[in-house]
């Protein structure tokens, strides 16, 4: 049987574990699996776990992280074959970036997909 536990770590952040066989690590505290599979949902205080809300990421960051991903399936639906890119698909993709990199600070929300062609 499973135990799943929090750990503070030597950063100071807190991150949880499945421990297989024996005891928890020293210093670990032992939670369900719930809180285990929604750890961004818990953290430790004072050796207890608590709820707490996760950080919310600035629009800057979330069209980092989908424009990298949006590239890769891009190169993978398309240049890996030859394809052109759809224009759509270069809008959208220019949009992100310009978010991305800052140079889009008026926007309140990540641009929509184009549809993905079937």
């Amino acid at each position: 049987m499973y135990k799943y536990y929090f750990i503070t770590m030597q950063n100071g952040l807190v991150a949880p574990g499945i421990c297989y066989s024996g005891p928890l690590p020293v210093g670990a505290v032992a939670c369900t699996q719930e809180q285990y599979n929604n750890s961004a949902y818990y953290t430790l205080k004072e050796g207890a776990i608590i709820a707490c809300t996760p950080p919310t990421l600035s629009l800057q960051t979330q069209a980092q992280t989908l424009l990298k991903t949006q590239q890769s399936y891009i190169m993978q639906a398309y240049t890996v074959y030859g394809d052109e890119t759809p224009p759509e698909w270069v809008s959208y993709l220019k949009a992100l970036r310009a978010i991305a990199g800052g140079a889009d600070t008026t926007s309140t929300s990540l641009p929509t997909p184009p549809a993905v062609a079937v």
